[in-house]
Order: C-alpha cells, then structure tokens, then sequence
C-alpha cells in the first residue's frame, strides 16, 4: 500500500480509505495534494493541524479558505469546485466516523446558496487599514528575538500590505515578482498572473517602500538589478538575516503561506476584528476603484480578472450602499 506522508494521521486514515475502495493512483494522489494544500493553510490560520484544531473549525473559517483559492490564487470555478469536493468528503469521513460531532460543510452549503451579496465586513475600512499599517512598524508584543531583527522586515512587510491595498495583487502575484518586474526608474510594476502580463503604475508612497526594502538587504545577498531573482525574499531568524539558497545561487522567494503567516500574526497584533485576510484586502481595492468612478472593463484589466461577472456583486454592493446613505 502506497505511503503518503506529512499529512495528519486522521487524514492519512482516509487517504487509506480511498486505496481499500480501489480509487485509482491519480484520484489518490490528487486527493492528497489537495488535502496537503489544505492543511499548510490551516497551520497559518490555527498554528496546528491536529484533530483537536479541525474539530473547531466552522463554516466561515472553511469559507475563508476556498475564497482565498478563488480571489487569491484565482483557481477557476471547476478547480475550486474539485477542491471543495475533496476537502467536504474527508469531513463526511471523519463525520461518519465520529471523529468530529458535526459536519461544517451543511451550514456552509446552506451558506453559500443563501449569501451571494457583500456584505460591510467584506471589505476592510481605511481606520483600519491605517491601524494595520501601523502595527507593522510596533514592536509592541513581539517576541525578543523579534524585536532584535524588526528593523530589516518594516519596509517590506509595508510595502506587501500597500501592494495588497492599493493595488489588489493577489498573492500568488506578490511572489512571483521578479527584480525585473520593478522598473523604479518609471515607478512602474509588471505583475505576472500565470501566463498573462499587466502593468501597473506605482504611487510615489509605494514606490519608496519597494525601493527601501530593496536597501535594507545586503548587498551580497541583494535580488540582483534586471535579473529574474525574486524581489520579495524570506528571512531566518535563527541567523538573523534575509536567506540566499547558494545551490541556486539566489535569494530565498518568500512563500505565499509565508505572506499569509505574517498577515495573520499582524493583524493579531494590531487588535482588529478576527477574519480579516488578504482577500478584504483585494476586494476593498477593487471596490475603491469602481468606487471612483472607473469603467467596468478598466477595473477588469487593471486586477486581471478573468471576467466582468466577477464586478456585479461589486456594483451591487455600492448600490446598495448608495441607497442606503440617501
């Protein structure tokens, strides 16, 4: 029988499960990426993923994750549709196996037929993205270790969080940048979405965070100018300093569960309503820009979504708003 490590023994029981009812290698293996997946992402949200931790989570955290896959990682539909059926039939397994008291996924079907509209906590207000923004440079609650090496991670933690609220890149996006992709010269940024190139105009505010974090690294280890190593880099605390792999011979990426991490815990310390994730971060910029008046089809390109259908429930919310201040 085919081993398959690294995820949690209750889930490697219905990895089991699968291969006794004679599931094929691919569904097999397609199962436990997906699951894999799965749990490095509740590790960031919950810091573990033993039995205990997934007896709690409910419907909205749950929700949280397959909105991350869509606005985030911007799977398709039939993708994120797939992922669902995984994730919802290793809970119908525990469920039936009486390995958690209730199944997450009736309400948050029962959910997701009912709520299609945003809804105000959606999105995040600009109070409290200033608190936020301004936790990033505290060293109120940090550990010692942290506090001794805060200074080289300001300006970069600054300039992902202006990225995701002023200009609603994804992610996935965020990581795949590249020194060649920062034209500071023009105060201009290419942004990468798997095949499909935009470009994007950079405020002066923005430009000078990405330019400082540039600085902060040293320059033997520094994302070399017009090359194709990746501008935001990961950082070791055990070292105390930005990683730089000598095998590839190039700075360490930094990872999107990385980014997710480091949101998480920020937020945490900034004492902001529990929830708020990357995705209110996209959606208040997409919301800003239609907001000021902007063409369908502009706000369409300047996001790179894939399709307008996606801004309805956008237009249906601001008029709502709207009617509601009248």
């Amino acid at each position: 029988m085919e081993e398959y490590p690294h995820l949690p023994e209750y889930a490697d029981s219905y990895i089991v499960y699968l291969q006794k009812k004679d599931r094929t290698k691919s569904t097999i293996k397609r199962y436990y990426y997906d699951l894999l997946d799965f749990f490095a992402w509740v590790r960031v949200m919950k810091e573990n993923d033993d039995l205990h931790t997934v007896q709690q989570l409910d419907a909205q955290t749950l929700n949280e994750y397959f909105l991350f896959l869509s606005e985030q990682r911007e799977y398709r539909t039939a993708t994120t549709k797939r992922v669902f059926t995984v994730i919802k039939s290793l809970f119908s397994f525990l469920h039936a196996n009486r390995k958690i008291a209730s199944n997450p996924f009736s309400e948050l079907e029962q959910t997701l037929r009912e709520d299609t509209q945003f809804k105000d906590e959606d999105f995040i207000s600009d109070e409290e993205y200033k608190i936020l923004f301004q936790t990033l440079s505290s060293y109120e609650g940090l550990t010692e270790k942290q506090q001794k090496y805060r200074h080289l991670l300001i300006k970069r933690n600054e300039a992902i969080l202006s990225l995701l609220y002023r200009y609603g890149i994804t992610l996935q996006e965020i990581t795949n940048i590249e020194m060649k992709h920062v034209h500071f010269t023009q105060y201009e940024l290419t942004v990468i979405n798997k095949k499909e190139t935009r470009l994007i105009s950079l405020d002066d505010e923005t430009h000078q965070l990405l330019y400082q974090y540039k600085e902060d690294i040293p320059e033997s280890i520094r994302p070399r100018n017009y090359s194709s190593d990746r501008f935001f880099i990961a950082f070791d605390y055990q070292r105390g300093t930005f990683r730089f792999d000598y095998g590839m011979y190039e700075p360490k990426p930094l990872t999107v569960i990385a980014i997710q991490k480091m949101l998480r815990q920020e937020i945490r310390r900034s004492g902001l309503r529990e929830g708020i994730s990357s995705q209110h971060l996209r959606r208040t910029a997409i919301l800003n820009l239609l907001r000021e008046g902007k063409a369908e089809e502009e706000v369409q390109l300047w996001f790179g979504l894939k399709s307008n259908l996606t801004l309805n429930r956008y237009e249906a919310y601001l008029e709502t708003t709207e009617m509601n201040k009248r």
